[in-house]
């Protein structure tokens, strides 16, 4: 035994061994880069309307998200195929009337409101199905800063500067959203490749409602455990189109009726219940970055709005 071991590393401290093995190392840098485990990603995505000319309704959003796979349970219990993914996120979003310089409230559409958040999401993944909880903790009013923002903006381009009259007054939301979806593998087809069927439902000061949607996607897309078309950090290249349409039946949306357990708002609404929706965009996704472009069309949410419609973009990197 000791005769075979001494010789197997004999040649190994040999000038000629090392330099075939240094080569071998080399050779093999990038299959070892291309099979590495991403475990982490950073997402930034911004959402606005000015590509219309328009700034009104849900005029602008900003999101910065912080993905990690880990190894054991956390909320849910994983599998031993499929981790538990966690997500950290925190984002504003603001809300205009079209009437940016008027200062009756018979007049306006909506109230200015803002919205400034955290939130922590746990998704669980199975073969063809994810489920997925989430809480948030947000601020109304004034204290989001997005009105300020948004003036600031508008008077540095010196261009429609927005009164902010009758904004949704300060407020703290707790609120808890879960989703599920069913995901269906397209077989024999050269056109699509999923559907998928998503529900939703969220509970909670800041907004109670609940959602159905169905998405098909066309091209490359991964596995449902394994697909950014649900945020999973998976390691397949991808590059596909995605079109879909949800129906919601609102009940309560504090950012334009107020908070439900007392509120001293100078302007509220009541809300349209039945919102529908339809998105469409392209996800490319290589071996470490992620783009993805989307146009989302809306219906109205009080009875005096028209339609929405915006574009968002977001970039991400795994790591």
């Amino acid at each position: 035994m000791k005769f075979l071991l001494c010789s197997f590393f004999l040649p190994i401290t040999s000038k000629g061994a090392m330099r075939t093995l240094i080569f071998v190392i080399i050779t093999m840098m990038p299959f070892l880069l291309i099979s590495q485990e991403y475990k982490n990603q950073l997402q930034v995505q911004h959402d606005n309307d000015f590509v219309f000319a328009i700034d009104r309704y849900y005029t602008t959003g900003t999101f910065l998200s912080y993905d990690r796979v880990i190894a054991g349970d956390f909320v849910l219990k994983r599998t031993p195929e499929f981790p538990i993914q966690l997500r950290f996120e925190i984002g504003q979003e603001t809300y205009t009337p079209r009437e940016l310089f008027e200062t009756s409230f018979d007049l306006l559409e909506r109230p200015y409101a803002g919205y400034l958040f955290g939130a922590l999401q746990v998704s669980k993944a199975s073969e063809n199905s994810i489920f997925t909880i989430e809480g948030e903790f947000g601020l109304s009013g004034p204290q989001s800063l997005a009105g300020e923002f948004q003036v600031a903006y508008h008077e540095l381009i010196n261009e429609f500067i927005p009164v902010w009259e009758g904004e949704i007054a300060n407020s703290f939301h707790v609120n808890t959203q879960a989703q599920f979806i069913r995901d269906f593998t397209i077989q024999k087809s050269n056109l699509l490749s999923y559907v998928s069927l998503i529900s939703e439902i969220s509970l909670g000061s800041k907004s109670v409602y609940a959602q159905q949607g169905a998405v098909a996607y066309i091209g490359k897309r991964a596995e449902t455990a394994n697909t950014s078309a649900f945020g999973r950090l998976g390691e397949a290249p991808e590059f596909y189109g995605f079109a879909g349409m949800s129906y919601t039946y609102v009940l309560h949306n504090a950012l334009i009726s107020g908070h439900p357990f007392g509120d001293d708002s100078p302007f509220t609404l009541g809300e349209v219940s039945s919102v529908f929706k339809w998105d469409a965009g392209l996800v490319y996704r290589g071996e470490r970055n992620a783009i993805k472009l989307a146009y989302h069309f809306q219906t109205k949410e009080t009875t005096r709005e028209g339609r929405w419609q915006y574009v968002s973009f977001t970039v991400g990197r795994r790591f």
